[in-house]
């Protein structure tokens, strides 16, 4: 549920990400492309219909919205892994937004994260989707701009494509999918049913993005920050995997809405230049 939900969230809202290169509201890529989409993790997991996780998100309301508050969206982060988490992380807290109709906030975050993608070194070529969905948002026009985040899926995956980067793919994918975790993991503590306990229950996903972390360069895996976010997220896993087959308990969804809130709070935290935490933010 959740988790095809979010699985690319970040990248498959693209609610404001350039792209090297363009394409109409048809969409389309090369026609035979389907091995460079496998080469660059292109795939069912990666990359969900953004019309099913617009679904999927409104199963999980009331949606914790105060948590997007912890998320600077002008942060700068002196390494690779945590920029493009952020990136993740904002377009997650885009959909969010969406869902809950909040206009005041779409400008912000549109302009963040095309500051953010050009950090990634994404480019700029790809802006009048942004200056549309900031449009749109402002004249609170939230269908249209349901149909616009759909139109880009073709577009994002052009953009992963051109990048020719899996682990830079991979990292935002999972920062959106985190973000998404812990805001259906807070949801579901806060309003406990069974139904809602299971959606959390995708063991696939939480495999899927275990294997991304551990194929990480190694050098970057050793670094502390890495190393803590992916040991937190191996102890999620387990606990899903215990309750995999029935709903899982009101305590075992407080253990992961708990080291979900660690997660996104270590991928938003300062380091040094060892990529030592320098703050944690609760």
């Amino acid at each position: 549920m959740l988790f095809r939900l979010l699985a690319i969230l970040s990248l498959g809202t693209a609610v404001c990400l350039p792209v090297a290169v363009a394409q109409d509201d048809e969409g389309g890529g090369s026609g035979d492309d389907s091995y460079m989409r496998e080469e660059l993790g292109v795939n069912g997991t990666t990359t969900p219909q953004i019309q099913k996780l617009l679904t999927d998100l409104d199963d999980f309301q009331p949606l914790p919205v105060d948590l997007l508050a912890e998320n600077d969206l002008n942060a700068v982060f002196p390494n690779r892994f945590q920029t493009a988490l952020h990136f993740g992380i904002t377009v997650a807290d885009g959909f969010v937004l969406v869902i809950n109709e909040r206009p005041q906030s779409v400008e912000a975050l549109g302009r963040a994260l095309l500051q953010q993608a050009r950090a990634l070194g994404v480019g700029d070529s790809l802006t009048r989707r942004a200056a549309s969905l900031i449009d749109l948002g402002r004249k609170g026009d939230w269908v249209r701009m349901r149909e616009e985040l759909i139109k880009t899926q073709v577009d994002v995956e052009q953009a992963m494509m051109n990048l020719h980067d899996e682990e830079l793919a991979h990292l935002i994918s999972f920062g959106g999918w985190l973000r998404g975790f812990q805001l259906a993991a807070n949801a579901t503590a806060e309003h406990y049913t069974p139904e809602r306990a299971s959606g959390l229950l995708r063991l696939d996903v939480m495999s899927y993005f275990i294997d991304r972390l551990d194929s990480l360069n190694p050098r970057i895996k050793r670094s502390p920050l890495v190393a803590d976010l992916v040991s937190k997220m191996k102890t999620v896993f387990a606990i899903a995997s215990k309750a995999s087959g029935r709903p899982p308990s009101q305590s075992e969804v407080k253990d992961m809405r708990d080291l979900a809130n660690q997660m996104v709070a270590i991928s938003l935290s300062k380091v040094n230049d060892k990529d030592h935490l320098l703050d944690i933010r609760e």
